[in-house]
């Protein structure tokens, strides 16, 4: 069953990586194709994998029938639905999914039917409820998110909680509550126990983590607890999964095992003669089901339920079942229904830690002889296992996770976890002592995790591997995962060396790689030579707490294996280029800083960028062009500008200066202003970008950093013809996410993340 689970895996997985999916029709190929491998043997490897494919191309085809037509962008529309999530409250705004049923335009239905979306209020919020149905204006957009390398896929996730637009509520008097919530609904149960936690516990801040770990609601955690269970390799403990439906499972399975023989005296007749031992397994199904619901269903979850269904629907049956024959089953049946499951990096690592506990322990181990070794050493063996999937998902490896584990699993387990239950359980008749009791034992927990943080070696920063170096190592881990006695173990280390110590992969000498990262509305750019890196401004911050600086840049260099900056360049003050600086910083150690705004810049070793200073690294020549000392301008025209020159091609970084500034450098440098690729000023406003200033760069290439339907309307039009006018080619990172421009003895090659990376759920928007 194993190996059929794997040839079902291995046909989804080609088309979750389509470009584009080919015509519905192909689906119905599935009824044939199920229909041969039943009946011939033969043909019984090769169907389950095309069946897997076909049936992940059915699902696919099935979603994206639910869609915003791009007309329908932007657009003031009336929709009727239900508020299907617990609405997470940020500030002043409240943030929710919302199953839209009507959708019209002054009275006309609209054609767009995007489903299920997620929806922001802002202005005029009002209190939400789950199950609630309501009337509400909103404007939405299609599915879009930055694309960079190693980055975070936004549109991914959209797209695997079936979330088909985004956009917000418009305050306004239309917007009405049409029904209250049902009594039966569970997200309404869900809110109901989240504002009794709240209303129990609500100055401590660790406080936030009972709801997480009662009911799967996270949205309460601040940036400083999500770090400290990142570090710690402990953050999927608040994630409901295997563990917290697992043991829910096992104490209704324990419970109705004692149990049993009381209540038979009140069951007369067949159900009094029912095995204990199904009658248990029945009741941890049913239990682990309940708890699945109460958590939110969410993919997770769901994946959870499943495998604890298989392996106590055996106990049911009383039938027993090789380990790899259930975890068999219970992938075949994750994917049954949601094969859309591997696109999230939880499925992996869900499955891969199961999985690698089965390879390295198997039947071996004896659990009731020397307890605490062989719990360390499962510890050990789901630490290393995982190092292949983390190292692929997030370029990253908590080392201290072994360590934390051990003392957090099963505090976590057999401490916290039944103290939550039990308090939220009273907290129906006003009791919370078990509650408080919960709170003390996470301060307990809470202050080991932070004895590890405060370690100095924390993560360790891997560059993103590739496939022969994936395979490498998922090599060297089976192998050091072989029973102790297995001859040669130690060459399983050999085969890890390449994830440490990756080939470099840098330009040639005397050339230059400069990626323009796609951060929305703001800016920043990494030119790389062959030993060194340049950071040219870190992307915005928003009052959310998102912060571009660590979610975009830093993961970036990662995941091409730089685990530091030799020079930043911060252009100026503003948000948009300086708000992500302190997400940087806080992940990369940077040598030097030069910045218009040294007094903003948090670095020891900064100064100011000055007109003439120059620097060399491996035959590419660094020049700071702009501002000159003593010459008073506004913000924007102070901003550093600094012209890359590498073997036979010329990269130009103008930050945001305007007509001002453009006309000191054209007084200054005239023709020395000749580039061959050319930032555009300012985003593309009108107030750069003049004809002069275009005539004198004359570049082959213009790229415009600027977020998809950003509300300033950049670039603006008048800018963008006058650059076509020059016969020039235009880039967007709204359009073409995150874009390479390589230096070569040939001329240019320029990538554009979102084409090379392309997947059919990712949204195209290419402007003609």
């Amino acid at each position: 069953m194993f190996f059929y689970a794997v040839l079902f895996l291995f046909g989804v997985i080609p088309c979750r990586r389509l470009p584009g999916l080919s015509s519905s029709w192909f689906a119905c190929a599935l009824p044939p194709v199920v229909w041969l491998g039943w009946r011939y043997r033969c043909c019984r490897y090769p169907c389950w994998a095309l069946g897997g494919f076909l049936w992940t191309l059915l699902n696919a085809h099935l979603l994206l029938q639910q869609e915003l037509l791009p007309r329908d962008e932007g657009k003031s529309l009336d929709a009727t639905g239900v508020v299907v999530s617990l609405p997470e409250t940020r500030g002043e705004s409240i943030r929710f999914n919302f199953r839209i049923d009507g959708l019209q335009q002054y009275g006309h239905p609209v054609l767009s039917s995007p489903g299920k979306v997620r929806l922001s209020w802002y202005k005029g919020r009002q209190s939400l409820q789950p199950g609630e149905k309501w009337k509400l204006k909103i404007r939405l957009k299609r599915p879009h998110g930055y694309m960079n390398p190693g980055g975070f896929d936004y549109e991914s996730w959209l797209f695997q909680n079936r979330l088909r637009a985004t956009g917000y509520v418009v305050d306004g008097k239309d917007n009405a509550r049409l029904r209250p919530a049902g009594r039966f609904n569970p997200n309404s149960l869900r809110f109901a126990l989240r504002e009794k936690i709240r209303a129990a516990l609500p100055s401590d801040p660790l406080g936030a983590l009972i709801p997480a770990l009662a009911i799967g609601d996270r949205s309460g955690l601040s940036d400083t607890q999500w770090e400290a269970l990142t570090v710690t390799g402990t953050n999927h403990l608040i994630a409901i999964s295997g563990l917290h439906i697992g043991l829910v499972a096992s104490l209704a399975y324990l419970l109705m095992l004692k149990a049993w023989g009381v209540l038979q005296i009140f069951l007369p007749g067949p159900p009094g003669r029912l095995p204990p031992i199904r009658a248990a397994a029945a009741s941890a199904m049913l239990a682990a089901l309940a708890y699945a619901l109460l958590a939110g269903f969410s993919l997770p979850t769901q994946r959870a339920l499943v495998m604890v269904w298989v392996y106590f629907g055996m106990k049911l049956y009383d039938r027993t079942v090789p380990s790899g024959d259930v975890l068999g089953m219970a992938l075949i049946a994750v994917l049954a229904l949601d094969p859309l499951a591997p696109m999230a990096a939880s499925f992996w690592l869900s499955f891969g830690a199961v999985a690698v506990i089965f390879f390295g322990i198997g039947y071996r181990v004896h659990l009731h002889r020397r307890r605490l070794w062989e719990w360390g050493r499962v510890q050990y063996i789901v630490t290393l296992g995982l190092t292949p999937a983390l190292a692929l998902y997030y370029q990253q490896i908590p080392v201290l996770s072994l360590f934390a584990n051990l003392f957090a699993v099963p505090w976590v387990s057999f401490i916290l976890i039944p103290l939550v239950f039990g308090g939220c359980l009273l907290l129906f008749i006003q009791v919370d002592l078990l509650l408080e009791l919960a709170l003390a034992s996470l301060h307990v927990l809470w202050w080991v995790l932070e004895f590890f943080v405060g370690w100095e070696f924390q993560l360790l920063p891997v560059a993103r591997p590739g496939l022969l170096t994936l395979v490498a190592v998922s090599a060297g881990v089976m192998i050091l995962l072989l029973p102790r006695g297995s001859a040669s173990r130690w060459l399983g280390v050999i085969w890890l060396a390449p994830l440490f110590f990756p080939a470099k992969a840098g330009p040639p000498y005397g050339e230059a790689a400069m990626t323009v990262l796609d951060v929305g509305q703001g800016l920043a750019v990494v030119v790389r030579t062959q030993n060194h890196s340049l950071l040219y401004d870190a992307g915005p911050a928003y009052a959310s707490g998102f912060n571009t600086g660590a979610a975009v840049v830093a993961p970036f260099l990662r995941s091409k294996g730089l685990r530091a900056i030799d020079m930043l360049v911060q252009s100026h003050g503003d948000n948009d280029h300086i708000g992500g600086l302190q997400g940087v910083l806080g992940e990369v150690p940077v040598s030097r800083a030069v910045s218009s705004v040294p007094g903003m810049v948090p670095h020891p070793q900064v100064r100011e960028c000055l007109d003439g200073e120059v620097w060399r690294w491996d035959g590419v020549e660094f020049r700071v062009l702009h501002p000159v000392a003593g010459v008073e301008m506004s913000a924007n025209d102070r901003s550093c500008v600094v012209q890359v020159r590498a073997r036979n091609t010329t990269l130009l970084l103008p930050g945001d200066i305007e007509r001002v500034a453009e006309r000191s450098l054209l007084q200054r440098h005239g023709a020395g202003l000749k580039a061959d690729v050319l930032v555009a000023p300012h985003h593309g406003s009108r107030t750069s970008s003049t004809g002069d200033f275009i005539r004198a760069v004359s570049p082959e290439i213009a790229v415009f950093p600027v977020g998809y339907r950003n509300r300033f309307g950049l670039p603006n039009r008048d800018v963008v013809t006058r650059y076509r006018d020059h016969g020039i080619r235009l880039l967007s990172t709204a359009d073409s996410g995150a874009i390479r421009i390589d230096t070569t003895g040939a001329g240019i090659t320029v990538t554009e993340h979102r084409e090379k990376q392309r997947r059919f759920w990712h949204t195209s928007q290419k402007r003609e």
